[in-house]
């Protein structure tokens, strides 16, 4: 991940997310491989796993920078999140990890936390996607999604956000290329 903030000229593709410490993507990338082993696919490199919390899309320049200022000002809460199973996009071929449905305290604040950014993007005229929340950290694409029902979760995974960040995403031959514009402060509660 690069830490320059300056945008380019032209649009960037953006999103917001938490990020693991390097210590915890090691421990997640365990999690991939065992997905890897079933699955197939593109494994994530361990630099890039995130945990996305509002998808923007291509946005351009200017309105980058006005969200860069914004967004440096912003807070969030963090807490734990526990990994406790895998799951799948079909349609894009995502296998990823995610908090166990019965985890409502994991549910409810990363939804809490999800709903306020939104709020605040919306304050500057982004639009709400339709699509409901759904927390997980990709760790596969272009997978056989079809392989996902037969995969037994390891042990549950905890780990605490280290940043909560707006990046920039750029496509390459071996995956996306992610970029830091702007980091939230982060406030740890228990």
């Amino acid at each position: 991940m690069n830490d320059d903030i300056a945008p380019g000229p032209v649009s960037r593709r953006l999103f917001f997310a938490l990020w693991p410490a390097a210590a915890d993507a090691a421990r997640i990338m365990q999690w991939a491989n065992i997905a890897h082993q079933a699955c197939g696919g593109r494994i994530m490199r361990p630099e890039t796993l995130h945990l996305t919390l509002a998808f923007l899309g291509n946005t351009s320049a200017e309105k980058v920078i006005a969200l860069q200022s914004a967004a440096a000002e912003w807070t969030a809460q963090a807490r734990a999140i526990t990994l406790e199973r895998f799951g799948c996009f079909q349609g894009p071929r995502v296998v990823w990890a995610g908090p166990g449905a019965q985890d409502t305290h994991a549910q409810a604040w990363l939804q809490a936390l999800h709903d306020d950014l939104w709020m605040r993007l919306e304050a500057m005229g982004w639009q709400r996607p339709d699509t409901a929340f759904r927390p997980h950290v990709s760790l596969l694409r272009k997978a056989s999604t079809n392989q996902t029902a037969a995969l037994s979760a390891p042990a549950p995974l905890t780990w605490l956000p280290e940043q909560c960040v707006l990046v920039a995403s750029t496509p390459g031959e071996t995956g996306s290329y992610y970029e830091v514009l702007a980091r939230m402060h982060l406030h740890v509660s228990q």
